[in-house]
């Protein structure tokens, strides 16, 4: 079950909680037959106040929320429902060729999905300044043909609320701008329950109410110049090493050579063979896919799922391309540290001796590191530690 820290500023904000198919309901309809069913799908409208964490973008006389994929380009270009009763003076913005845009914004407010329309309510704030909670992305069993045409068939439905179609682990993702359970239910019945998951991109203010709720207050002052030095670097030595409860995938060259079988997730040496550091490897099918060798040792780029206990990787399903598996999207961060700050983030992170760290440096305007595995916790721990974003955690093995 892979788990996916909610971002609204990302191109797929995951929220939702997948529904189950009534053991009595109707079989389920195979892709490519269910046109007349996928036309009554519903388009639920919140009861009451939603989050949403978006980019708003001027377009004629108004404005939009956008808060699926944002095309980067100055300005953006992006679709999402109109947005009503916003302010310009009231958040900081660009502007280029007389069109304004804010990005990463937090809003509460009303939606309503006949009318395509987003009425805010609260006051807008930094996305920075908000904590997310994750949602649980089941690992399903179709295979990379129906997932295929499921994507296929309800891309063409005509619906604005659907932001992003994508395969994961032998499911479709869907996500969609609000779902309040009833088009997760629609699509069980239709396919089945475990063929879609749908997610939504705002957040129900009832649900923000409850245990692992986005937190609106920020862990730290984001304001304040960022803390390093000592302090930082005793705390940082706390920091957890969490570990994968299930499967993981990974994608990286495989190398079987005078130090046994390693995956190697970090850089590699251009060589033959290759010079590269790696965590210990077991159960890879070298006849899967087509190694180079040389000198005694073969190697290969693949995408290979397994299990991780912090001592070695083990392999659990054939090895697959390099290519076959593509990581989840992360919108980069918009938390802008000075040239002072960011050295001495750097001065901290290269003081920690950790060995589940694969690389780290300044990207732009934040800081990022990449690690073997992260659940979230280590990026709330940073968070806690120098402010939301400004150090931003990769893991190489997402579950």
């Amino acid at each position: 079950m892979r788990s996916i820290a909610i971002g609204g500023i990302a191109a797929a904000v995951l929220l939702g909680v997948a529904g189950c198919a009534s053991a009595g309901g109707p079989a389920p309809t195979a892709p490519g037959t269910a046109s007349s069913s996928l036309a009554d799908l519903p388009t639920p409208s919140p009861a009451g106040e939603v989050l949403a964490v978006a980019t708003v973008l001027e377009q004629g006389d108004g404005q939009i929320l956008c808060a699926g994929g944002v095309a980067e380009s100055a300005p953006p270009q992006c679709e999402g429902p109109e947005l009503l009763d916003w302010d310009w003076d009231a958040f900081d913005h660009q502007e280029t060729g007389g069109v304004r845009w804010a990005q990463g914004v937090a809003i509460t407010g009303t939606y309503d999905a006949e009318a395509s329309a987003f009425t805010q309510t609260g006051e807008p704030m930094s996305a920075a300044a908000i904590t997310l909670p994750a949602a649980e992305v089941p690992v399903g069993d179709l295979d990379a043909t129906t997932v295929e045409s499921l994507q296929r068939e309800l891309s063409e439905l005509d619906r604005p609320d659907f932001l992003v179609l994508v395969g994961e682990q032998g499911i479709l993702a869907l996500h969609v701008l609000y779902d309040d359970g009833s088009i997760q239910a629609a699509l069980d019945e239709v396919y089945g329950a475990g063929s879609v998951f749908v997610t939504s991109a705002l957040l129900d203010s009832a649900s923000a109410a409850g245990d692992g709720s986005p937190g609106m207050e920020p862990p730290m002052d984001t304001a304040a110049p960022v803390i390093t030095g000592a302090d930082a670097q005793a705390r940082l030595a706390e920091l957890p090493s969490p570990l994968p409860s299930g499967t993981v995938i990974a994608a990286g060259l495989a190398m079987d050579g005078a130090e046994g079988e390693v995956l190697c997730l970090g850089d590699v040496g251009a060589s033959a063979p290759p010079i590269c550091s790696g965590v210990p490897m077991i159960g890879f099918d070298w006849t899967a896919l087509e190694a180079d060798d040389a000198q005694g040792a073969r190697w290969v780029d693949a995408s290979v799922t397994g299990t991780w206990d912090g001592e070695a990787f083990a392999v659990t399903a054939p090895p697959k391309p390099f290519d076959a598996w593509s990581p989840r999207a992360v919108e980069q961060s918009t938390t802008v540290l000075t040239e002072e700050e960011l050295a001495g983030v750097q001065a901290d992170l290269l003081a920690l001796d950790r060995e589940d760290i694969l690389g780290h440096g300044p990207s732009g305007e934040h800081y990022e590191l990449r690690v073997l595995y992260d659940d979230g916790s280590i990026q709330s721990g940073l968070d806690a530690i120098y402010g939301t974003g400004a150090v931003q955690v990769f893991s190489a093995m997402q579950g």
